[in-house]
């Protein structure tokens, strides 16, 4: 059995947050590997316009090239379906039953996850882990775990993970505005979207979801 931690999101960029949020799960939670999934059609972005799924992937294979443990999955880009995460969560269950799956997210998403779709597959397939910053108030994201364990049955793991405010969005704004993200992103990743000229002009590198 292996125990293998889910790191889905759009990552568009990947950023040292999410690497950090990773990492922290990985040694709290003694995991055997961590997968970096990027969303292919997400259903909460329809209508916006994202980076070209290609970009995205590589810029996390990029990001986890040195470690290890750390691995990049395109199932989600492979699908024409949209990305939900339990259908994720419930194919990779079925793949591989005996495996123990942690799905990773920010302490923020427990407040809202009783709306999201289908969380009673989600908890049936996967333990909930979440990120709590040092500015975070853990009594509160307590009682969030505690309701969806009474809701859902659900596996509430809390893991500490050092302040690191960066956010895609951000990063974004900063490139297109000409400023630097250096630091807040690996230098290979930085490097990427430098030479491909990504959130320069959004127009060339996006698609519609």
């Amino acid at each position: 059995m292996k125990k293998i931690g889910i790191m889905g999101g759009t990552f568009d960029p990947v950023h040292n947050g999410h690497l950090l949020i990773a990492e922290n799960a990985c040694e709290q939670l003694e995991l055997d590997e961590v997968r970096f999934i990027p969303t292919g059609q997400s259903p909460h972005k329809q209508g916006k316009k994202i980076t070209n799924g290609m970009h995205r992937l590589r810029m996390v294979e990029l990001a986890i090239a040195d470690n290890p443990v750390f691995v990049a999955d395109d199932r989600e880009l492979r699908s024409a379906a949209l990305s939900y995460s339990y259908i994720t969560l419930q194919k990779m269950h079925e793949q591989a039953p005996d495996d123990a799956l942690y799905f990773i997210m920010g302490g923020d998403s427990l407040r809202d996850f009783k709306t999201w779709y289908h969380p009673e597959i989600i908890c049936s397939c996967a333990t909930l882990v979440a990120a709590v910053r040092d500015d975070c108030d853990r009594e509160q994201l307590m009682s969030y775990a505690r309701e969806l364990e009474s809701l859902f049955s659900a596996d509430v793991r809390l893991i500490r993970t050092p302040n690191l405010s960066v956010a895609s969005s951000e990063l974004r704004r900063r490139v297109s505005s000409g400023e630097t993200i250096r630091y807040q992103v690996p230098e290979a990743v930085r490097i990427y979207i430098a030479n491909n000229h990504l959130y320069e002009k959004q127009s060339e590198h996006t698609e519609d979801i």
